[in-house]
């Protein structure tokens, strides 16, 4: 019996392990539960569609007769099956396709110099002769040691195949077009075609051996429309036989571009330079977290692959003009005081490409939605931060980003006299002087209920503890934001894990270093990271959890110190609900029978890089008995103090307008809507005048009220 499916693709290992790593996984892992996907060499996705259920429970049931060893009567045709299984429904497919289409980025996301190189891509055989063309295929490759993946369209006998080489080596770069021939032959010894989806583009030269005797009739036509050769000249036909095809090998590579930019230059901005150019940042979806620039304005600059772009050039024009030398974060004192003349002039009167740069970067959100969502992990905010740092040892700073960078230095200071402090920031000429001077708008206020009554957790408090207390334990470290902004949040935390059985401790304050490392103050960050990094160390070595509460400021304790921290171990810093969902079997907790109904918004940084930490939300509010939805928004443009630059503040708005105004709009006044992040609610607070909650205030408050 023949299965007639609509659609068989494949997956192979090398694409399989690379989504098993994506932010996107967590949506299809349930496919593959009970399955050792360690031993998963790849998979086939066979679709079914049909006008009613019970002609696609047919065809379902056509092809699960054929793979169910209970129901084969030869079930040792296909031993090496580890089982399937069933994705009915749009909303289940559609996750699985989205997984599909992200093969071609995740290839990308390889390791080293050698990168997946599209220029054996979409061969085409006929389906019968696939098997047979994949074992030759693979032989040639493996062949020259080359790591590949491999997805394709079985049903058509189309495969997709990027070998990763590195083309800046000359070497490398004559093995490509090597391989590149051998593959065209095999494609010929199979009677199929090298193009079998895309355009034949730079590869026209094997076009006079595939179309044989139709080859001149091309021609013809291409005399016909374009005699002098004029639309893309060498490529797919010319006018007539005198004029010949542009060789796969003569056309310029990027890799020989990349060639002029010095290796040291090339490590030092590894976070851009491998963008492949996949395009998965240009996203439409105004609930998609990717990329809120891209989204906000429309232009490319304001995109990852734009500013990855951007900066390639500008690597390539520094390297050829020579002055690579004079590029350094860490300049003199002195050479500070003879470039401070220049540094107030020559922005003004003279061009130069890396002002084009700095207006792409300098816009950017520093969300790390692409960090968390491109399939290369395109990291802009980190070589964003990496091209601030130099460019401004040659041009000076904006003021708000002294006030910006110094703020977690700052606050404590403020928090002594916060009366003052929210007086002084609420007068007319204070915010005047603030956004046409400094080109800052919107300040928070300080709380007034300061933190002086909570545990903290100190060498002389850590060492006196049981180990029957330190498994109750947990230390809670401070972010500035919410300390100094919304203490009331940190004290309701407290007071919600002490009513579950548990001894929360407060890590004394020290700065994150987060506002510093998104304007570029790298010397200074690093140092911070180096000293937050020391403090919280001596603290872990008791045996108790560190966790934080705003997801950007936690996430950068495992995205950014480990780059910066050279001297001590960067410690473990989880998310708050990750240690209490892991930990709540030993709270003393009794489930509500009446639960309640409510919302999250979620932190889009939480959203890309830490997605399966955000599902946890839901099953810590079932343990509660209460129900979560995590509603699909995407950033709500005030993103740290994004939206409190002046410059900013118009698309902060825009980005607010797009994606949350509707849902705060629809559930804020219900009770029901909550948020993880500081700046988040910050954004509602501005925006719609409405305070949200953090999702731990709101379960303090049912247990409070039981």
């Amino acid at each position: 019996m023949k299965a007639e499916p609509t659609s068989i693709e494949t997956i192979d290992s090398k694409v399989l392990n690379l989504a098993m790593q994506d932010f996107s996984w967590h949506q299809v892992e349930e496919f593959f539960e009970g399955d050792d996907t360690s031993q998963v060499q790849g998979i086939n996705l066979v679709e079914y569609t049909a006008h009613s259920e019970e002609i696609l429970q047919a065809g379902l049931n056509r092809l699960t007769g054929q793979l169910d060893p209970a129901l084969n009567s030869a079930p040792e045709q296909n031993p090496k099956r580890l089982g399937y299984s069933i994705a009915m429904g749009d909303s289940a497919v559609k996750k699985i396709w989205a997984m599909r289409k992200r093969a071609v980025g995740l290839l990308g996301n390889a390791k080293g110099e050698a990168r997946p190189i599209p220029f054996v891509e979409d061969t085409a055989v006929p389906p019968e002769h696939l098997a047979d063309f994949i074992l030759e295929f693979r032989e040639i490759l493996d062949a020259y040691h080359l790591d590949y993946g491999m997805f394709g369209h079985v049903d058509a006998g189309v495969l997709h195949v990027r070998p990763a080489i590195d083309m800046k080596d000359p070497e490398q770069e004559k093995m490509a077009w090597e391989i590149s021939d051998r593959i065209a032959a095999l494609t010929q010894q199979y009677h199929g075609l090298l193009w079998g989806e895309h355009g034949k583009g730079v590869r026209s030269e094997y076009a006079p051996e595939f179309f044989g005797e139709l080859y001149p009739q091309l021609q013809r036509i291409k005399g016909a429309f374009d005699p002098r050769n004029q639309l893309n000249p060498g490529k797919i036909a010319t006018p007539d036989a005198s004029i010949a095809l542009i060789a796969i090998d003569e056309f310029p590579t990027r890799g020989q571009r990349d060639r002029d930019i010095p290796v040291k230059m090339w490590n030092q901005f590894s976070d851009a330079v491998y963008c492949n150019g996949n395009g998965a940042c240009f996203n439409w979806n105004a609930n998609d977290a990717m990329c809120p620039s891209w989204k906000a304005t429309r232009e490319r600059t304001q995109s990852p692959k734009g500013r990855a772009s951007l900066l390639r050039e500008w690597m390539t024009l520094v390297s050829q003009s020579g002055k690579q030398t004079a590029l350094t974060a860490h300049t003199t004192f002195t050479q500070r005081l003879v470039n401070f003349p220049r540094k107030l002039v020559q922005r003004r009167n003279s061009y130069d490409f890396s002002h084009e740069v700095y207006d792409s970067m300098a816009t950017c959100l520093a969300c790390k939605s692409c960090a968390g969502q491109c399939p290369i992990k395109v990291n802009v905010p980190e070589f964003r931060s990496q091209f601030l740092a130099l460019y401004h040892t040659r041009y000076w700073r904006p003021l708000k980003d002294y006030l910006v960078g110094g703020l977690e230095s700052l606050l404590p200071l403020c928090a002594k006299v916060p009366g003052l402090y929210n007086l002084l920031m609420g007068l007319p000429p204070s915010k005047y002087v603030l956004e046409k001077w400094v080109g800052f708008v919107d300040g928070p206020q300080l709380a007034p209920k300061g933190l002086n009554t909570l545990p903290f957790a100190d060498a002389a408090t850590l060492t006196t503890l049981s180990d029957e207390e330190k498994g109750r334990s947990v230390i809670i470290v401070q972010d500035a934001f919410t300390s100094y902004f919304e203490a009331q949040l940190l004290v309701d935390i407290v007071a919600l894990l002490k009513n579950l059985g548990f001894n929360p401790l407060v890590a004394p304050y020290k700065a994150n270093g987060k506002p510093l490392h998104v304007h570029g103050f790298l010397s200074a960050f690093a140092k911070t990271a180096e000293k937050n990094s020391q403090h919280l160390s001596a603290l872990a070595k008791h045996g108790i959890a560190l966790v934080g509460i705003d997801p950007s400021m936690t996430l950068t304790y495992a995205g950014e110190y480990p780059k910066y921290v050279k001297h001590h171990d960067v410690p473990t810093v989880v998310l708050i609900q990750d240690w209490l969902l892991e930990n709540i079997a030993k709270a003393t907790l009794q489930k509500t029978d009446d639960g309640e109904r409510y919302k999250l918004l979620p932190h889009c940084t939480e959203a890309s890089n830490a997605s399966a930490s955000l599902q946890k939300w839901k099953a810590l509010f079932e343990a509660f008995g209460h129900s979560l939805e995590i509603l699909n928004v995407g950033c709500c443009g005030m993103s740290g103090t994004f939206g409190h630059e002046a410059r900013n503040k118009a698309t902060s708005q825009h980005l607010y307008a797009m994606s949350w105004q509707a849902p705060v709009e629809k559930y804020a006044a219900t009770g029901q809507l909550v948020a993880t992040g500081f700046s988040c609610r910050s954004q509602v607070k501005r925006e719609a005048q409405k305070r949200i909650k953090h999702p731990l205030q709101v379960l303090l408050k049912s247990i409070e009220e039981f």
